[in-house]
C-alpha cells in the first residue's frame, strides 16, 4: 500500500511539471530493482493520477503534455474568462465519471476488443491514414498542418530508430513543452472565481469514453487530444464540453489500456506495457480496476480541495520559472539519451516552437507518432 500512495503522489507531481511523462517516471521506478509487486502497486498508482494532473498547467498555464495539448487553448479560454477554476472542476468530474463509466464497461470491452481487432486488422493502415488526411484538410492552414505533421514524422521515425534508451522524452518534451516556453508570453489573467460547473458535462464524458474504446483500435492515435480534435470535425463542441471530452477519454485510456493488454496482448500505453512485465494484468483485473479508481478519487480529492491555490498561481509570471524548466529539461534528456537526445530534442524544440509561430494545430505534431506509425503499416522503411 506504501507503495501504491507513493505512486500517486508521484503522478501528482509528475502531472505539474510540462515535459515530464509517466513513462519517464515509470523507467526511473524499474531501475531501481523494486520487488515485482511494489513497482506494479506504484504504477497503477502513478499513471491515473498523471494524466489527471497533467490538466493543471495545460489549462492554467498553458504548457502541455503531448496528451492534453489541444486542451491548451480551450482551458486558457477560460482563465482569460475568469472560470479557470470551473474548468478545472469540470475535468475532474468528467475523468471521475469517465472511470466508473469504463469500469462499468470493461467486461464487455474484453469482447469487444477480441473481436473487432481481428475484423479490421487489416484496414487500419487505411483508416489511420484517412484519419490523418481528414485532420490535415480540416484544419485551418492545412498546406502549414501538412508541413509541420510532415517534419514532426520525419523527426519521429529517425527518433524511434536511433538507438537511444527513451526517444519519446527529447521528442515530446521538445514538440510541447519546449515548444510552448519559448513562446510563452504574460499577460493580464483575470481572478478566478469558484463558479458552478456548466450543465451537460456528463453527456460529454459519456462521449469521451466511447471515443477512447474506439481510439484503441487505431495505431498511432491514442492521443487524446487527437481524437478530441476528430470529434470536433463532426460535433459542436463548446469550451467546456471539450474539455469534458479531452478528459474522459485521457481518463478511459487508462482504463481500456488494460483491457487490451488482457484482449489482445497489445498495451496502448507504455506505462501498462511496463506494468504487464511484472504482473499478469489478465489474472489481475479487479485488483489493477480498484486501485486505479482509488487512484483517481485520491488524485481528484486533492485537485479539488487545491482548486482555488491552483487558480491563483495562474497569476504567477512564469519567465524565471519557464528558465529553470528549460534547463532542467535540457539536463535531463542529457542524462537519459546523450548527445543524439539533445540533437533530437533541439529539433524538436525548433519544430514546436514554428508551429505555434505559424499559428498551427500543435495537434499535427502528432505526426511523430503518426508517420512512423503509417510507414511501418505499409512496409516502408526510410
Amino acid at each position: 500500500m506504501l507503495f501504491f500512495i507513493g505512486g500517486i503522489f508521484l503522478g501528482l507531481i509528475s502531472g505539474l511539471v510540462p515535459g515530464i511523462h509517466s513513462n519517464t517516471v515509470v523507467a526511473v521506478l524499474a531501475s531501481l530493482g523494486l520487488p515485482p509487486e511494489s513497482l506494479a502497486s506504484a504504477i497503477i498508482g502513478l499513471f491515473p493520477a498523471h494524466a489527471l494532473a497533467a490538466f493543471i498547467p495545460s489549462i492554467f498555464f498553458g504548457i502541455p503534455e503531448s496528451g492534453t495539448v489541444i486542451s491548451v487553448l480551450a482551458g486558457q479560454r477560460l482563465v482569460m474568462q475568469g472560470k479557470g477554476i470551473a474548468a478545472l472542476k469540470a475535468v475532474l468530474l468528467s475523468c471521475a465519471f469517465a472511470a466508473l463509466l469504463g469500469v462499468a464497461l470493461f467486461q464487455p470491452s474484453l469482447a469487444f476488443y477480441s473481436a473487432a481487432y481481428g475484423a479490421i486488422h487489416d484496414y487500419i493502415k487505411w483508416v489511420l491514414l484517412a484519419f490523418t488526411a481528414v485532420l490535415v484538410i480540416r484544419s485551418k492552414q492545412p498546406l502549414v498542418s501538412a508541413l509541420v505533421l510532415l517534419l514532426s514524422g520525419l523527426l519521429g521515425q529517425y527518433a524511434l530508430n536511433s538507438g537511444i534508451e527513451d526517444p519519446f522524452l527529447p521528442l515530446f518534451s521538445g514538440l510541447f513543452a519546449m515548444g510552448a516556453i519559448l513562446t510563452y508570453t504574460k499577460g493580464a489573467v483575470p481572478a478566478q472565481k469558484d463558479e458552478p460547473v456548466e450543465r451537460g458535462i456528463l453527456k460529454w464524458s459519456a462521449l469521451g469514453v466511447a471515443l477512447g474504446m474506439a481510439a484503441h483500435l487505431l495505431p498511432g492515435v491514442g492521443s487524446p487530444s487527437q481524437i478530441a480534435t476528430l470529434a470536433t470535425l463532426f460535433l459542436p463542441l463548446g469550451t467546456v464540453a471539450f474539455l469534458a471530452t479531452i478528459s474522459a477519454i485521457a481518463t478511459g485510456e487508462g482504463i481500456f489500456s488494460l483491457s487490451t493488454t488482457a484482449a489482445i496482448g497489445k498495451s496502448r500505453m507504455g506505462t501498462v506495457q511496463v506494468l504487464s512485465q511484472y504482473v499478469d494484468v489478465g489474472q489481475s483485473l479487479v485488483p489493477l480496476l480498484v486501485l486505479a479508481l482509488v487512484s483517481i478519487a485520491v488524485a481528484a480529492a486533492v485537485i479539488y480541495a487545491l482548486r482555488n491555490l491552483i487558480g491563483k498561481a495562474a497569476n504567477v509570471d512564469f519567465s524565471r520559472a519557464n528558465i529553470i524548466l528549460a534547463a532542467y529539461l535540457f539536463l535531463i534528456v542529457a542524462l537519459i539519451d546523450g548527445t543524439w537526445g539533445m540533437v533530437i530534442f533541439i529539433l524538436a524544440s525548433a519544430i514546436g516552437w514554428l508551429t505555434i509561430r505559424l499559428g498551427a494545430e500543435r495537434t499535427n505534431m502528432m505526426g511523430a507518432v503518426i508517420v512512423p506509425t503509417l510507414l511501418m503499416l505499409f512496409g516502408v522503411f526510410i
